[in-house]
């Protein structure tokens, strides 16, 4: 049997086999993710009543993952797959247009459900006057859908994180309705969690000093409406292109207007524009993590928006 052949087949049985069935009540579901927000999410909702893997290898991000025919197995085996939506995942939906589509109900999106208001539409846009008192920051607003999908990075947002882990609660108490209680349990504890991390992180921004930023791409508008940080601008505004002279030469205007102090990079871009921006204005670099990317277990994400908070804390003073 040819490649092809093998790649077809499997996508077959794929969409074939839904959810449970005709699995033993001792084995356990399994849930496949495609980013480690996502898989902390499943994972403490799960317990240890389903097993949780994460799709992507620890060190490369969806912008850059090139989906593989092996793949299909791990696909094929899942009872539930997680993904988060708004064209993150363009990979998995590039390769069911291709070959078939699963079976209703195994694929989740944890964006599901969402309100449009809730959403972030756009790129920031460059002001060189400041923002008015109380307006927050100035990430379009009017939600223009004309600009295509919007802005996936919702985990950026625990409150949004909410949202996503009763997504997955729903989905596992419908293929695993024997733990409803159990897996109810569980997100309520864990909901509780974010509850406190977004308190702490609201305590904390509130008391900074300075509430202007610039980020390298626009991972973090979700992020900055909710704490009431100005996002002012970007460097990237399609992450892996280089920006034109004439946008850096009115992003460099609007940081010298805006008084900022810092450009956040992320680990994923090459900090080297970055740095030579900074070296021009005489601010400094610094590097937040975007959370796409990174070790998985039960607590990174929470460790992870903490982490984010050190550094805004060290920078924003």
């Amino acid at each position: 049997m040819g490649l092809r052949a093998r790649f077809l087949f499997a996508w077959v049985a794929f969409v074939a086999v839904p959810g449970l069935l005709a699995r033993g009540d001792a084995v356990r579901p399994k849930i496949l993710t495609s980013i480690p927000p996502l898989y902390c999410w499943a994972v403490n909702v799960a317990g240890d009543l389903a097993s949780v893997e994460n799709l992507l290898p620890a060190d490369i991000g969806p912008h850059d993952y090139q989906f593989k025919p092996r793949d299909l197995k791990r696909l094929q085996a899942a009872d539930l797959i997680v993904l988060n939506g708004l064209g993150l995942e363009d990979w998995f939906t590039k390769a069911i247009q291709a070959n078939a589509t699963p079976a209703p109900g195994k694929v989740i999106r944890v964006s599901d459900g969402l309100p449009q208001t809730d959403l972030i539409y756009g790129l920031p846009t460059l002001e060189l006057e400041p923002a008015q008192p109380g307006s927050g920051h100035p990430v379009h607003e009017d939600h223009d859908h004309d600009q295509g999908l919007a802005n996936p990075h919702l985990w950026q947002d625990p409150r949004l994180a909410m949202h996503g882990v009763t997504n997955i609660l729903l989905a596992l108490q419908r293929i695993d309705p024997a733990h409803a209680a159990d897996y109810q349990r569980n997100a309520t504890a864990y909901l509780g969690r974010l509850v406190a991390l977004d308190a702490e992180l609201r305590k904390s921004i509130t008391g900074l000093g300075v509430r202007t930023v610039v980020t390298y791409h626009d991972a973090f508008p979700y992020f900055c409406r909710r704490y009431g940080i100005e996002l002012a601008g970007v460097i990237e505004q399609v992450p892996g292109s280089d920006p034109s002279p004439r946008y850096l030469a009115e992003l460099l205007k609007v940081i010298r207007a805006r008084h900022v102090k810092v450009i956040f990079t992320e680990p994923q871009f090459n900090p080297r524009l970055a740095k030579r921006l900074a070296d021009d204005l005489g601010i400094a670099v610094a590097e937040l993590d975007v959370l796409e990317t990174g070790a998985l277990s039960p607590g990174s994400y929470e460790d992870g928006l903490r982490r984010n908070l050190r550094v805004l804390e060290q920078y924003l003073k």
